[in-house]
């Protein structure tokens, strides 16, 4: 039998008519509020009793302070703290930590006259929020439940209880618990996002190439010595670390042949013929590995890892077979069942439309958009075949959320000025739905920045651009140490370089040029020469066209190559560059493009680059146009810059430049 502690207030359903109605009523006259007192209590513990919990005692008094209601499940025995406003978007932001500690120190002193023992003892919010109108409520009210904000456990010896959670108890606390775990959903690599669906990708094909190639030759009849895999050992240790390190130069080909960009990938008629390219250049890249660092393979399956060559190769293929059926699978698993975070979009205009169609091209992103919402006093949109499909307007979008599991609001309104719909968005975050702007989703999906449609706000506001010394100085330290090795590498090559320019054309082998560096300030960029002397003396300055006629044939070559980039690396030495940031513009260009791009000067806010974002995801510009879609990447870049992203845009560099690709 259940029995309240001793001191308890009977509850108002127990009381003599009137009595608890009068203590309320004065409770209701002094907060002013009506969603205070007796209904608010009243609704959290319908949704108390909801969730499986007994309600024991309400306004239960103790010597530290009142717990508006008590109530357990099994030897679980909780104190809830009700908060019921009217006027407030986010009651819960109303506890403080002065008021848990009292009511901790409260049921601490009662604990020990509960019936039955407490085995654990905890600590809930409910936040009750009317909608009033006209002065009347709404029915019925919203109502939260935030769980073990603070829980104790008893004691080793039996005596009292200790806290066993950590302190996580201010309003930040409450509301940041749900933000938190989103964020660790969303992996990041130097605040770029890594799609969900992709990071499963990986780490699933990773694995795949890792066991095959392990157990493939530990297991008959490949292997050629006895071998326990299931028995931890040294020998497994490095084993395994030689698998693995096989699986990142198979999934780097992998990466060569755009399998993980998914307007690729998508493409399963085309998928088998570039696994057998990957499958290719696996096999290159690891005889080249196995021909300078052959002594560090061990597989511990295998007697003499060089005479059984034979069967590594044939893991690789049968480990590429096995890709080709998990890609089928990957994405029946993924677009049968509909397995992602379910998106709508606010607005009736174009921008709306755009991301709408970024959403659904970009499935990998892990997001399924479900349609678009229409905006109040906006001509209707018009949608092609296979767009996103409207779903209704703004009165339709709460409802639409519950029903349909929505759980992002993406808002990307036409006309904000007096028609942002406050109250609405506000009643669907306080369901648990996220709502963003349409700048925030957008960069997270492409890499960069909406300049033509940003507002200065976003900017200003939003997160990012931190330039710590910490990051600035590792920063520096990578310029210093990657171009010094540059220089050191590629010091036969830029002799070699030199000659061929000197002896094939006239004119000096270096080509220095004015450039715009941090802060507008002017520096002399140096680069082999790749033009005839007199390249601009009657055009004046023009950007470089396709198959430029002012290109000499060596020049040509060093431009696929980037040779001619080489000197730069004087540049960085010398602290006027970067070796990543946007690529320094001439002073012509700058006066022009400053006045016709929307935030054009915020890319000489940190040093130019040798490389940057823009050069590893646009090809080469050469009009405003293009200059405004690079500005897009260099913005993300200025906003989301550190070391780490430094060396995921160094990497993706050599990709580029054995492609061959953005180069004139």
């Amino acid at each position: 039998m259940t029995t309240a502690p001793t001191g308890a207030r009977p509850r108002a359903e127990d009381r003599p008519a009137g009595q608890g109605e009068r203590h309320l009523g004065r409770r209701v006259r002094s907060w002013r509020q009506p969603a205070s007192g007796a209904a608010g209590e009243q609704a959290a513990c319908a949704v108390l009793s909801r969730r499986g919990l007994r309600v024991v005692a309400r306004n239960l008094r103790t010597r530290h302070g009142e717990i508006d209601v008590l109530c357990r499940r099994g030897r679980l025995w909780v104190a809830v703290e009700v908060k019921a406003r009217s006027h407030h978007p986010a009651p819960e932001r109303c506890v403080r930590t002065g008021q848990l500690d009292r009511i901790e120190r409260a049921l601490r002193s009662v604990a020990a006259q509960l019936r039955p023992l407490p085995r654990r003892l905890r600590i809930d919010v409910v936040a009750v929020r009317w909608t009033a109108r006209d002065g009347a409520r709404s029915s019925p009210p919203e109502v939260q439940h935030f769980q073990a904000l603070r829980t104790l456990s008893p004691n080793p010896d039996g005596i009292g209880f200790s806290r066993a959670t950590p302190d996580a108890n201010d309003a930040s606390s409450i509301c940041g618990a749900r933000h938190w775990r989103l964020f660790l959903l969303m992996v990041t690599l130097a605040e770029q996002m890594i799609p969900r669906r992709k990071l499963v990708l990986l780490l699933s094909e990773n694995l795949l190439f890792t066991l095959v190639i392990l157990i493939g030759t530990s297991a008959p009849p490949l292997s050629s010595q006895s071998f326990w895999l299931f028995e931890p050992s040294l020998d497994l240790l490095r084993g395994f670390a030689t698998s693995f390190a096989i699986a990142v130069f198979c999934q780097a080909a992998l990466s060569y042949n755009d399998l993980y960009d998914w307007k690729v990938a998508q493409n399963r008629a085309d998928l088998a013929n570039r696994l057998v390219h990957s499958y290719g250049y696996a096999l290159v890249m690891l005889g080249i590995l196995a021909l300078f660092a052959g002594s560090l393979f061990f597989l511990p399956g295998l007697s003499n890892i060089n005479g059984e060559t034979w069967k590594l190769i044939l893991l690789v293929g049968v480990a590429y077979t096995l890709v080709y059926v998990l890609r089928h699978a990957f994405h029946w698993f993924f677009y049968k069942w509909r397995f992602g975070e379910r998106v709508v979009v606010i607005g009736s205009s174009e921008d709306a439309r755009d991301l709408a169609r970024t959403l659904k091209d970009n499935p990998m992103a892990g997001f399924e958009v479900c349609g678009l919402i229409e905006e109040d006093g906006q001509p209707r949109l018009t949608t092609a075949a296979g767009d996103v499909p409207l779903i209704g307007d703004l009165g339709v979008l709460q409802e639409l959320c519950r029903k349909e599991g929505i759980s992002r609001v993406v808002v990307a309104l036409k006309e904000r000025r007096g028609k942002f719909p406050v109250d609405l968005l506000l009643k669907c975050r306080m369901d648990g739905v996220i709502v963003e702007e349409r700048e925030a989703m957008y960069e997270r999906l492409t890499g960069k920045l909406a300049v033509e449609s940003m507002r200065p706000s976003y900017l200003i506001y939003g997160r990012g651009f931190a330039k710590d010394p910490l990051t600035l100085a590792l920063k520096r330290v990578l310029d210093i140490l990657a171009s010094s090795l540059g220089l050191l590498l590629s010091l036969p090559l830029c002799l070699v370089a030199a000659a061929l320019v000197k002896l094939t054309s006239r004119g000096p082998i270096f080509f220095v040029q004015e450039r715009v560096g941090e802060d507008g300030e002017p520096f002399k960029l140096v680069k082999f020469r790749t033009m005839r002397a007199d390249a601009e003396a009657k055009s004046g300055p023009v950007w470089a066209r396709q198959n430029d006629d002012r290109v000499t044939p060596v020049g040509r070559f060093m431009r696929l190559t980037r040779l001619d980039e080489i000197p730069q690396f004087l540049n960085i030495l010398a602290g006027q560059m970067s070796f990543v940031g946007p690529r320094p513009e001439r002073p012509h260009f700058v006066e022009q493009l400053e006045s016709e791009i929307p935030f054009y000067p915020l890319r000489h806010t940190v040093k130019p680059g040798l490389t940057g974002w823009a050069q590893v995801c646009h090809p080469y510009g050469a009009s405003v146009e293009d200059a405004q879609e690079k500005l897009r990447y260099e913005l993300y870049y200025i906003k989301n810059m550190g070391l780490l992203f430094d060396l995921n845009i160094m990497a993706r560099t050599i990709a580029v430049i054995l492609r061959g690709s953005g180069a004139r």
